[in-house]
């Protein structure tokens, strides 16, 4: 029986797109960061609970930009013995922290706002309304730029991003509503609905976490394409064995074991199963054949 392997890490990101990247979340960084200390300032003056919320929200979303900037940099460096994927995961241990952070956030938040509920306290409706502009404009030009990675930190980033700008649509609603009626108490309670939204998020987040550390199968229909098109390619009477898992969202990892009618083949279907992980970004593969006509 004759076995070939071949072990490819190919690296398809080009330089001006990590630069783009880096600069995307440099900005929204910028935008959340100072924009968090106006809405704490904000907050204070319209005595606003629900505009201290997404003060408490957009704080975790600066911490989150921050890390997710740094372990771009950190998952660049190369593999080395001890580490032989990379740093890749640091974006992971960035998603963890934020979830933690946001968590407390969230906490603190739902305390203040039963507080605020069983006693309601007039609010400044006019300035609610021109901070609930401020914030749509805010993070929809935040959520733009970090939009499209598929890195687990910068998903969640996103996801948190356009909670807020989902958060300061209701604001800018229940401000007009209170501006007319008086009905303080909508404060509390969009304040409380908030977090009900962030905690849902905060959960989804921890379940995506779970499946990268348990290696599952990032995307079905990916696996099942790569198993057939490897079943596809001549030569190869049958896969006996595919794992596909995933470092941080991005980049993937593949070992396969294939089995060939052709022992003169090999070297032809070594480059076809190569050439199919590279048209499907995965950057790390190993690939085994098993030759039936040595047995």
């Amino acid at each position: 029986m004759s076995h070939n392997h071949s072990h490819s890490h190919t690296h398809t990101h080009a330089h001006n797109h990590s630069q783009s990247s880096y600069s995307n979340i440099a900005i929204a960084f910028t935008l959340n960061f100072v924009f968090s200390i106006i809405e704490i300032v904000g907050g204070i003056l319209t005595n606003s609970t629900a505009i201290l919320s997404d003060a408490v929200h957009d704080l975790g979303d600066s911490l989150a930009l921050a890390m997710s900037y740094v372990t771009e940099k950190l998952s660049k460096n190369e593999a080395t013995e001890t580490y032989n994927y990379g740093y890749k995961r640091f974006s992971l241990i960035g998603a963890i922290i934020n979830i933690l952070v946001l968590s407390v956030g969230t906490a603190y938040v739902l305390r203040e706002a039963i507080i605020s509920f069983q006693h309601p306290e007039p609010v400044d409706a006019n300035g609610m309304l021109w901070l609930a502009i401020l914030g749509i404009t805010v993070n929809g030009l935040a959520a733009f730029r970090m939009k499209g990675s598929k890195k687990v930190l910068d998903r969640t980033v996103v996801l948190h991003l356009l909670e807020d700008l989902m958060g300061w649509v209701a604001v800018l609603v229940v401000s007009v509503v209170i501006r007319y009626t008086s009905w303080y108490i909508l404060d509390p309670i969009l304040s409380m609905v908030i977090a009900l939204i962030v905690i849902r998020n905060i959960w989804s987040n921890i379940i995506q976490v779970y499946r990268i550390i348990m290696q599952s199968v990032p995307d079905a229909e990916l696996f099942n394409s790569i198993k057939m098109n490897l079943a596809g390619i001549n030569g190869v009477i049958a896969v006996e064995d595919i794992k596909l898992w995933t470092l941080d969202g991005d980049d993937h990892v593949m070992t396969a074991t294939i089995r060939s009618n052709d022992v003169g083949n090999n070297s032809s279907i070594l480059h076809s199963a190569k050439d199919l992980a590279d048209q499907n970004n995965i950057h790390f593969s190993t690939i085994e054949i098993i030759n039936s006509s040595r047995e």
